[in-house]
């Protein structure tokens, strides 16, 4: 089963408003991880699609570096936003001049939106954001490591963290995490064509998020997608 585990819906300011149900329901990936900047609140309204949704968010520390933690548990990711929110700069998001943040339901009809400055960097150091994915019993990633906000990119290395995945973007990023890591690659597509182009394609049918996540720890999975990442 192919599985893309970076995508952004319409609460990232960055991403694409018809980054919604309906229409990521149409691509080709059997599952997929709902990934926004500091949140999970769309990712409730994304699991109703006839695919297999694995609830994650992408927090972004200090330093700026980009984290993102996966959970077997909705509930838990949705905690842990609460959390993350209390980290986040007290400013009102300017939704026209920095994007909006829409927040949908199943059918892709925009239910309100988010003022929190998602696209900000929280105060929690790497280590913090680490800790706090695992007390919710989550699998913290570091994200795109070799690209901007990732965190080869910010630091120049690896910390010494309990962190067991890196989603790298280039055979450069791969050589460097191999070994260390369990690699993973990923669209972190922020629009509706962008999804699917880098995936990996997991053994037999996992049927939850637990056995997802379980078999990427195991290794049970091959990269796929474009070739020149």
């Amino acid at each position: 089963m192919k599985a893309d585990l970076h995508v952004h819906t319409c609460l990232s300011p960055c991403a694409d408003l018809l980054m919604i149900p309906p229409v990521i329901e149409k691509t080709e990936m059997d599952i997929l991880g709902i990934v926004d900047h500091n949140s999970a609140k769309n990712a409730p309204a994304f699991s109703k699609m006839k695919k297999l949704v694995i609830p994650g968010v992408e927090i972004q520390t200090v330093e700026d570096v980009h984290l993102i933690g996966f959970f077997t548990d909705f509930e838990d990711a949705l905690k842990l936003t609460e959390i993350v929110y209390e980290h986040l700069p007290r400013l009102k998001h300017d939704h026209e001049k920095m994007g909006y943040q829409l927040l949908v339901d199943e059918n892709g009809d925009y239910i309100g939106y988010e003022n929190a400055p998602l696209g900000f960097p929280t105060n929690l150091t790497i280590s913090q954001a680490v800790e706090l994915v695992l007390s919710f019993r989550g699998v913290p990633v570091y994200a795109h490591v070799e690209r901007r906000f990732g965190v080869l990119y910010q630091l120049g290395f690896f910390p010494n963290l309990d962190v067991p995945v890196a989603e790298v973007v280039s055979e450069e990023g791969k050589r460097k995490a191999e070994g260390r890591f369990r690699v993973i690659v990923s669209s972190d597509a922020h629009f509706p064509d962008e999804v699917g182009r880098k995936y990996i394609e997991l053994k037999g049918k996992p049927d939850s998020p637990k056995k997802v996540l379980d078999q990427i720890l195991n290794g049970e999975y091959t990269l796929g997608g474009v070739l020149d990442w």
